[in-house]
């Protein structure tokens, strides 16, 4: 069997543009997904996949599809996180959570945050998650100790 590493490469912006194209009762059907493996037993995955057999980096991204909107080059999430000051309490709650809470409690925050992201760099973090999770910590921490940068105060 494959590792995800090794496997196609996901065209994120094309998930998004079908989403965006799918009627509010299908969006809708996605966002009330209590976790990723429930969203096997809803039609509209399947028709945001279209003939993708969904694993579990797939239902990570469609599980957070409906809650990030697509901005090329934005700040990297955990960066917005640290913007909106989100608790580190949080942050670190996700990084130590398993399969599936640490995507429950990772969709919250991005409920509550509403995050504009770039879907290469994010979807990469979800498809790779949990290698990912030490770069979602840093990234955090990094964004609250870096010098504030003149005109990027609106990523």
């Amino acid at each position: 069997m494959n590792s995800p590493k090794h496997s196609e490469p996901i065209d994120y912006t094309s998930l998004l543009e079908r989403f965006n194209q799918m009627p509010p009762g299908q969006k809708a059907e996605l966002r009330r997904a209590a976790q990723p493996g429930d969203l096997t037993m809803k039609p509209a995955l399947y028709r945001l996949l279209r003939g993708i057999k969904p694993n579990p980096q797939y239902l990570r991204v469609a599980f957070l599809l409906p809650w990030a909107k697509h901005r090329p080059n934005a700040m990297h999430f955990s960066a917005q996180c640290a913007k909106a000051k989100i608790n580190e309490i949080r942050m670190f709650q996700i990084a130590r959570s398993d399969d599936p809470m640490d995507m429950v409690q990772l969709r919250r925050i991005a409920m509550q945050i509403e995050p504009h992201v770039d879907w290469t760099q994010f979807g990469d973090m979800l498809r790779y998650w949990p290698d990912t999770k030490h770069e979602f910590i840093e990234s955090y921490y990094l964004a609250q100790y870096s010098k504030k940068e003149p005109g990027n105060e609106n990523e």
